[in-house]
């Protein structure tokens, strides 16, 4: 549900573990990993993932030859940011399209 480009859309249904109350969690994009690779975050909370990489990649929802179709969501190079927020209880894993090797998950609780 989320934007190519902007990536901020909310989520229904949509390295380290980080806890936080409804509020916002960031996950870092750095050489090829999520960091951390699973957030636990309230039901409300947004998400923001920082591209700290030179080159392009992707927060897509589901996992590669499945994707959930909940957000996609480009990181065109460093600096770019992609937000999700997150309305309903479950388990959201996410990776990048372009590196099918990095993934992810939100929890929410």
């Amino acid at each position: 549900m989320g934007d190519r480009g902007s990536g901020d859309g909310a989520v229904g249904g949509a390295g380290m573990v980080g806890v936080v109350a409804a509020g916002t969690a960031d996950v870092e994009v750095k050489v090829f990993q999520f960091r951390p690779q699973a957030s636990d975050v309230a039901v409300g909370s947004v998400v923001t993932w920082v591209n700290r990489d030179e080159i392009e990649h992707t927060v897509t929802s589901g996992m590669p030859g499945a994707g959930a179709g909940r957000f996609d969501a480009a990181l065109a190079g460093k600096g770019t940011t992609a937000t999700v927020r997150f309305t309903e209880p479950g388990v959201y894993p996410y990776f990048c399209s372009r590196h099918q090797a990095m993934r992810g998950e939100v929890r929410v609780q």
